[in-house]
Parts: C-alpha cells; structure tokens; sequence
C-alpha cells in the first residue's frame, strides 16, 4: 500500500540523490585498449558461471514458443539457447584446466518451465552443466487500495515478480554457493534473445579484474530521452552514501533538471550522447561478495509498482498490476566499500547489443521514429554484421553488402558470416582462424559458415561456402586464386507475405518482376511463425560445402586440408606441395 501510495502522489524516488558519471572504461573494438582488456579478461574466463534470465513466451513477437527456442538466425537456424549453450561449451573446452567445467543456471518461470525442461532434455542439456530455478508469480492488484485482482469469482489473478528474483533463486537454490566452492570466480548474467552478449564477455572481465569492480553493467551508447536506461552513481544530500545503480530513462530527465543541469536529460555537444552510458542489463558480478551479499539479503530485491491510471483520480487501474523487481537493483543494496566497487563496460552497441524482443508492427513503427527495430530480422542482420565487422579489424577484406527491407524494417542483408563458437567467439581468436587476413576476400552477396577447429590460410568466396571441421580433426582452409576461389550462386532471400503468400526474391536495384502465379491464386498457404516475424526465407539455390566428416579414409590422421576443390589430408598436402611457392600468387 506504500508503494501505491506513492505511485498516485508521483512522490520522486530519487529525491536528494544527485546523479554524476560513474568510474569505468569504454573500449573500442581494434584498439589497442580492447585487445589489452581481452588478453586479461581471457585468463579469468575459465572461473566464470553463467546466469540466463528467461522467464518469457514469445508472445510479443508473434510466436507462441519460448523465446530461447527461437532461431538466432536463418542460416543456420541455431537457437538462442542453443547458441548461448555453444559459447560456453567452447569457452570450457579451451580455457578450464583440468576437471573444471563451466556452468549454467536459468531463471524460467511457470509459463517457460515446460518448454525449457524439455528442450534440454530433448538435447541432453547441450553438452553443458545447467541448473533450471523456477521463480514463483506473486498476486495481481486492482486498485490504488492494494485490492487482489480476480480472474472469476474464485481464481486469485497473479503476474510475474520480475528478473529480479534470480538472486533471490540463486541463493535459495545453492547455485551461487556451490559454484564458489567450485572455485568459479565471477558470475555472467545475461538475457534470453541478445545473439551477440558473448562477444565481448573477455573484455568485460578484463575491466573488472584491473578496475577491482565488484559488479560490472555492459553498456552502450545512449542518445538523451533514449527509452532505455542509464547507469549513474547517486550521492545523497544528507548523507556520505554513494549508488552506482541503473536510473529508468522517464526518472533521468527531472533528475538532472533537479540537480546538475536544468535542460535536463540531453546530449553532450562533443559526443552527440548522453553522457551517461545506456544499460543493457548484462551484468559481470564477483562472485565471493555476492555470496556475502546474498547472504545478508537473502536475494531480495526492492520492489515497485508501476500501474496505468483510468483517471486522473489515480484510483482504479487499466489492468491490474503487480510488485516487481529487477535484476540490476542488486546494485541498491550494497553497502559501504562494496558500493564503492560498481562501474561500467561500454561497447559500440554493433559489437554486444541487437535484442529480439519486437514483433513486426511495433519494429516498423520504432523505425520510422529512427529507433532500432529490435526484432527477429533486425536482430538476425546484427549477428551477420557484428561477425563480419570482427572480420575487418583483423584486416580481412570483407565487402559490406546492401540494406533490404522485410516488412517495414530495413537493414543491412550481407554478408552473412556464422562463425560458430567451437571456431571462435572473442576478436583474438579471429586472428587465429584468420592468419593471413590480407589473403581473405569475402563479397557482399556472400554466405560464410565455419565450424570446428578450422584455420582459413586464404579464400576468395562469391557465393555460399560452409567449411566444417569434424570433432577432434583440424582443417586448413586454401581457396585462392583462379584454381581455388569458390563462386557459386549462393543463398537469396525469398519475401514472404506473413499472412501465408510467398513474394518472389527480387532486387532493389532492378524492375519488379511479374507478380508470382501463388499470388493470382486464392489459396494462401500458412507459413511458420519464424517465417512470419521476419517476412522472408532463405534459399539455398547453391553452396559449397567443406566438411571432414565426409572423408572416407582417415587413417590416424586428424589433419586436412582444402585447397581448391579437394579436401586431403595434411601429410599428403604437404609432400605434394613441398617446396612450391607458398605466397599464394
């Protein structure tokens, strides 16, 4: 009842509190700072538990499934979950010693629990240490009195609690204790749909080892009155306590008007940002002082309520509402040195954030606000970007392809580059499947699939090439030149009309073509929910595939190369090849 109370009267929650620019780093991809924070974040990688919040339905997006269940991206067709499992069954495999492992722990809910469970189970966990902590609804209110909400005359109606709860799950359950006695050091919280949140987890935790933060937010740039929101620490008027915690974007602009500037919530003339970094909610937690904090706390986390009014009168609700809690509040409840030991990670968003968390319609509208679209497709060609982006900064010569427009929603279609993580995950590891980088020349229509322990001496690709290293084999990669550049023609994406009619794949830069016969037709086929949040499909018209697991004679060889046509092995490489010109000329 305080908490409504306070809602109706619009009492400030940060009154007395005074907001400045907290202590942390900002790294740019290639520099030499980046490389530095990663080489150190690498040696700590080893000790890390991972924490993935995935408590939702789909339902948002138009899909009536888990969201850790959906596709990541259309090439492959990986799924969230299963890319996520990937990464940290990669990051075990090359940096625990010994019997060490790597694990994770998901927070579901009651909607997401059955779906979970069984896609695990139907997986065999993928491969992985996981635990599922299941966090309870708490019950809906109706009005400003704290009245409980009914669905009939006997159903109590309940909501969630929030994301906060997986502390709270996290020291209920034993996870957070038992991963300490295991001797994991640090602890990675994560969402359910961002498909780049691994990309620079070894520079994060290379920050937090050389600044000593306890607790560590990614962020990336904000634009002032950006809805997302800020981490800024707090000092309080009429005490020496300090906060560095998150501060909701509609809380941020009274809060400088306030305090230190009268316009307000707006950008820096030299940046043309906020100056305060934007909070994605991917947390880096040192995990000794989190066990001690949790077992103060218990996990519990501040709660709020954030009801919709039917009037002025501020007494009756739209819909019910419920008390919540967030998972960054954890911040809130440090005290004294550890409060101290709270900072920050920005990135480029392109590197570490492209959510899937809008269907169609609510994407197209942020778009044309010049809002990212935060959808299946925007989501998709950030994850082909960010891969081919990495590319670049190692020297590789990789075109940048057009942008394509799919139901409202543009952005860039190419090339779509899948580097899976048993090949590689951070920008150091790049350079080592990549050697050569000068020798790599990838265009923009093309498709690039690695997997396995695959080093790429030198290609030249114009089309779809998918190059596959079998468990336990290696596989040098020379396709080069006019005996071994690979040109195909590749894979084209085919528009689909989400009501069911597939549009025929045309280009931007040419007449449209005639409409299909399907269109003239009054039968209008279903196509999948994946298909229709994104308003396409990719065909496949042609590729070439390079995988060790189709040769037929091994012998105790685990080695092979492909050069141009033919995949052999090492030895017989290298005695067919002694002494010729290795330049690749």
């Amino acid at each position: 009842r305080r908490l409504l109370a306070d809602a109706a009267e619009g009492k400030n929650p940060l009154e007395g509190w005074t907001p400045e620019v907290p202590k942390g780093a900002e790294l740019t991809p290639g520099t030499p700072d980046f490389k530095a924070k990663e080489a150190m974040g690498i040696n700590e990688l080893g000790k890390v538990g991972f924490v993935l919040v995935a408590g939702g339905l789909g339902e948002r997006l138009g899909y009536s499934g888990i969201k850790i269940g959906l596709p990541t991206e259309s090439t492959t067709g990986l799924t969230y979950i299963e890319l996520y499992c990937r990464q940290i069954k990669a990051l075990q495999t090359r940096y625990c010693e010994g019997d060490d492992k790597l694990s994770l722990a998901i927070m579901v809910s009651g909607d997401t629990v059955d779906g979970t469970t069984e896609l695990l189970s139907a997986n065999n966990n993928f491969g992985i240490d996981i635990t599922v902590m299941q966090q309870e609804k708490v019950l809906a209110l109706s009005d400003s009195t704290g009245k409980i909400a009914m669905n009939g005359k006997y159903e109590v109606e309940s909501k969630p609690h929030g994301h906060g709860d997986v502390h709270m799950l996290m020291h209920s359950s034993g996870t957070a204790k038992k991963w300490a006695e295991e001797g994991k050091k640090w602890l990675a919280f994560f969402q359910d749909t961002n498909g780049l949140a691994f990309t620079t987890l070894a520079a994060v935790l290379g920050v937090s080892a050389s600044l000593g933060l306890d607790v560590n937010s990614v962020c990336v740039p904000r634009v002032a009155k950006q809805a997302v929101g800020a981490i800024a620490k707090l000092s309080h008027k009429d005490s020496d306590k300090t906060m560095t915690v998150n501060v909701e974007y509609n809380q941020l602009d009274p809060l400088l008007r306030a305090t230190i500037n009268p316009e307000g919530d707006v950008n820096d003339p030299t940046t043309g940002k906020s100056m305060f970094p934007g909070n994605i909610n991917q947390l880096i937690l040192s995990l000794a002082p989190y066990c001690e904090v949790l077992d103060q706390t218990q996990g519990i986390m501040g709660e709020f309520v954030n009801p919709k009014y039917t009037d002025d009168t501020k007494t009756s609700f739209k819909k019910p509402t419920r008390l919540e809690c967030m998972m960054q509040d954890y911040a809130k409840v440090l005290e004294g040195a550890k409060a101290e030991r709270v900072g920050f990670t920005m990135f480029p968003g392109w590197i570490c954030y492209s959510p899937c968390k809008n269907n169609v319609d609510d994407a197209a509208a942020a778009v044309k606000k010049g809002v990212p679209g935060g959808c299946a497709w925007s989501a998709e060609s950030d994850q082909y970007f960010a891969q081919a982006e990495i590319m670049r900064h190692c020297g590789c010569n990789v075109e940048e392809g057009e942008t394509r427009e799919f139901l409202g929603i543009p952005a860039n279609a190419g090339p779509r580059i899948v580097i899976d993580a048993s090949t590689a995950v951070f920008s150091s590891e790049y350079t080592r499947v990549f050697p050569y980088p000068n020798r790599i020349k990838v265009s923009a229509r093309s498709t690039l699939v690695i997997q396995g322990d695959v080093v790429v001496e030198a290609l030249e690709l114009d089309g779809a090439l998918v190059i596959k290293a079998a468990p336990s084999h290696k596989l040098r990669v020379l396709a080069y030149g006019d005996n071994g550049r690979i040109v195909n023609e590749g894979h084209v994406f085919e528009e689909v009309d989400p009501k069911g009619a597939k549009s025929p794949a045309k280009s931007p830069a040419k007449k449209s073509p005639a409409k299909s016969p399907l269109a003239k037709t009054n039968a209008v086929p279903k196509v999948s929910e994946i298909t229709a949040m994104r308003g396409f499909t990719v065909k496949k018209v042609g590729e070439t595939v390079i995988d060790t697991a189709t040769s037929e004679e091994t012998g105790d060889s685990k080695g092979f190369v492909y050069s141009g046509g033919a995949l052999v092995m090492d030895h017989l490489y290298e005695e067919e090849y002694k002494g010729a010109c290795g330049c690749f000329c």
